[in-house]
Formats: structure tokens, sequence, C-alpha cells
């Protein structure tokens, strides 16, 4: 395994990318469920229903061997990668054909609702809700990270302050939440406290967005995104 995937982060560093990208959500997804089946086996166990509580204990086993599993691959993934022209209307176009594009023939609605489960490469964001029933505009998955970083420092500036000393919210290599800015590609302060790493794909900034929330007690059922774009179709 080591080796193919050695092979595909040299050769095809985007799909690498994209595979890193995707086993992280499904990690996310993966946690949300252990933590389903914890409540599931606490409320067995209050009713003494020893056999459910059996059940879900050699689930949870099984599933935590996949746990291990996808630690490893994502270890091996783990990539140090520069996202300046990943994820826009132009990356995969050559630059002689970008003038005769009509970009307003990709608007979408943007009164649809999307999830954080989605793939949001080649998506322009329009916004996103979280304890608001207002839509908060943003123009960058960027500047989407920040503002609800903004919103979770306002909860508990404390808990946020502290994602700088968890090893579950950084890289392996870099570091996502830090006082200092030297180890960053582009980095930018919130509230001039603490920094954020935006150099980060839409789809790493998603499933970074879900280990906050996370963090706070919060889903991906709490939190609604909207689209002002879709450039797949330019990159095909």
């Amino acid at each position: 395994m080591k080796e193919i995937l050695s092979i595909i982060k040299k050769d095809f560093p985007d799909k690498a990318i994209n595979i890193l990208e995707g086993l992280q959500l499904l990690r996310e997804i993966i946690n949300e469920t252990m933590e389903d089946i914890n409540k599931k086996m606490g409320a067995a166990f209050n009713n003494r229903d020893f056999d459910t509580v059996a059940k879900y204990t050699e689930l949870s086993k099984e599933i935590h061997n996949y746990e291990n599993k996808l630690d490893e691959i994502i270890d091996w993934l783990d990539i140090d990668y520069n996202t300046d022209n990943l994820d826009g209307p132009n990356s995969d176009i050559k630059s002689e054909s970008r003038s005769n594009i009509n970009y307003e023939d990709y608007r979408v609605d943007n009164n649809v609702e999307h999830t954080l489960y989605e793939d949001f490469t080649h998506i322009r964001p329009f916004g996103f809700k979280f304890l608001t029933e207002e839509v908060i505009q943003v123009k960058t998955w960027q500047e989407m990270l920040i503002k609800t970083a903004e919103i979770l420092m306002d909860i508990n500036e404390e808990k946020f302050l502290n994602f700088e000393n968890l090893p579950r919210m950084n890289g392996k290599k870099n570091k996502y939440f830090s006082i200092e800015k030297n180890d960053m590609r582009r980095p930018i302060k919130v509230k001039d406290k603490i920094y954020l790493e935006t150099n980060m794909s839409s789809n790493s900034i998603r499933n970074q967005i879900l280990k906050m929330l996370k963090e706070y007690g919060y889903g991906a059922k709490d939190y609604k995104v909207y689209f002002y774009a879709d450039y797949s179709g330019l990159n095909k």
C-alpha cells in the first residue's frame, strides 16, 4: 500500500490530495458514528440490555480497526501542497481560453442549501448559516473558515485558542492553529489572537470546519452552505 500511495503522491499529486481529503472526511464521519454508538450503548446499559451493549461493543471494535487503517493511509498521504490555483474556475484551463468564458453561465441558485458532506471542488461559495437564520455571505472558502472561527471564538475563546495544543486539530507536519505565523504558508489572524492556516483547498477547509464544530459539540446538521457558482463544467 505504501508503494502505491508513494507513486500516486509523486506522479498524480492532485489525485493524492483528493484521496487525502476524502479519507479525512470519512474519518470525521466515522468519529460521529462512534459517538452515536456510544450513546446507544449508554442507553442500553442504563436499561440493563446487556445483549445490545455486547453487540455495539463488537461493532465498535470492528470500526476501530478500520479507523486505525484509515489513520495509517492518511499519515502516508500527508502532503505539503500549495493550493494557490486549486479549486478555482481556471485551475485546469489554458490561459488563452479564459477570455472566452462567460462565468455568469456557471452561476447557481444561492438559495439551495448544501451540507458539509458534499464535494466543494471547483465551487465558489456564497455564504453559510450557523447559529443564525441569516446567511453570512462570503466570497471565498478561506473567508468562510475565518468567519466560522470568529463565531466559535465568541462562544468560547479559551477553547478555540487551545486548538493550537491539540494534535487532532493540526497536521502531522504543519500547524493549522498557532499564535506564531512562522511555520504557516498563508496565515490569517483571527480576532487578533490566533493565526489560522488558510493555504488549503475547499475540501480541506470543509474538513477543518467539521473538526472545529465537533470540538464545540456541533455537527454538519447545524451548518448549511450556499453556493455562488459551480465551475466543474470548466474543468472537465
